[in-house]
């Protein structure tokens, strides 16, 4: 089988890690670049069979450089800010750049539409662009979703759940999300767009009790209805307190948050399980493991 080298921007990332991890899986080279310098991060990159590399993509020599060595790419920053480059992929080489189901949910926010822009900037100007729109991402300890409620609720005695209990919801576990986006990379091109969503919908009432649970938390969830909670949580965030979501969040609480508009891919990870090896992390974080 014939080998693609493949550059992988954001490497240092958890996600950026776990594709790493899976392309190098298939045999497949890898050019990890990564721009935020951790300790003994390039020794990671380097044991699992890739070449590590520094780089900014505000580095236009770097990066053409980099570029150059590479049959393909996959981009993990959001496409906001990888846009710039795809200009670079202008000779059809695959690319994956990563979006936002919210594109979808929320088309009426500046951001998303602003998002949606850049989607359309990046097929236009990489034909080989393949795009993928993730749903909720969860499972590293950075993830800012289900890990961030989930340290809430081992902290708090209550957990308030804002919005609509029955609000649909399809977080997808963030190393299946790796793998599809190198199935969307070494497959056929397909639909330039495409979303990327865990293997089941269930209401956030649901989704909440499954967090709970799984951190082994006794934390009693409370609705509570959204607009007396938008004030509460602004003022938390000026505050630096630790709150389970953010403003922006509760701005779309109430939407379904299922794949929308278009084909989608699906992750192998049942919630239970990916929500376990997130507990697992949380606690090794805790005890400085």
């Amino acid at each position: 089988m014939t080998k693609t080298t493949v550059l992988i921007v954001g490497a240092g990332g958890p996600l950026g890690l776990a594709m790493v991890r899976a392309l190098r899986d298939r045999g497949h080279p890898v050019i990890a670049c990564y721009r935020t310098r951790r300790e003994g991060l390039s020794q990671r990159l380097a044991a699992l069979g890739a070449e590590p590399r520094k780089l900014d993509l505000s580095d236009a020599e770097a990066f053409g450089d980099a570029a150059r060595h590479a049959d393909a790419a996959i981009f993990s920053p959001i496409l906001t800010v990888s846009r710039s480059v795809a200009p670079a992929f202008s000779d059809g080489r695959p690319a994956v750049f990563f979006s936002s189901n919210n594109v979808a949910v929320h088309p009426e926010d500046p951001v998303y539409a602003r998002l949606k822009q850049a989607e359309q900037t990046v097929l236009s100007e990489a034909p080989g662009a393949r795009i993928l729109r993730p749903t909720m991402i969860y499972g590293h300890r950075s993830d800012g979703n289900l890990a961030r409620l989930m340290a809430f609720m081992q902290r708090s005695p209550i957990t308030p759940m804002p919005g609509r209990a029955d609000a649909r919801q399809q977080p997808v576990f963030f190393e299946d999300l790796a793998a599809i986006a190198v199935e969307r990379l070494l497959g056929p091109l397909g639909e330039p767009i495409a979303a990327a969503a865990g293997p089941l919908s269930m209401t956030k009432w649901a989704l909440y009790e499954a967090v709970a649970k799984q951190s082994r938390s006794k934390t009693i969830i409370t609705p509570v209805p959204v607009a007396p909670l938008g004030g509460v949580l602004r003022l938390w965030e000026a505050l630096r307190l630790p709150s389970p979501i953010s403003a922006a969040q509760l701005a779309r609480i109430n939407r379904d948050k299922h794949p929308r508009n278009g084909p989608e891919f699906l992750g192998k990870t049942a919630l239970d399980e990916g929500l376990r090896r997130l507990a697992r992390d949380l606690d090794e974080e805790r005890s400085g493991a």
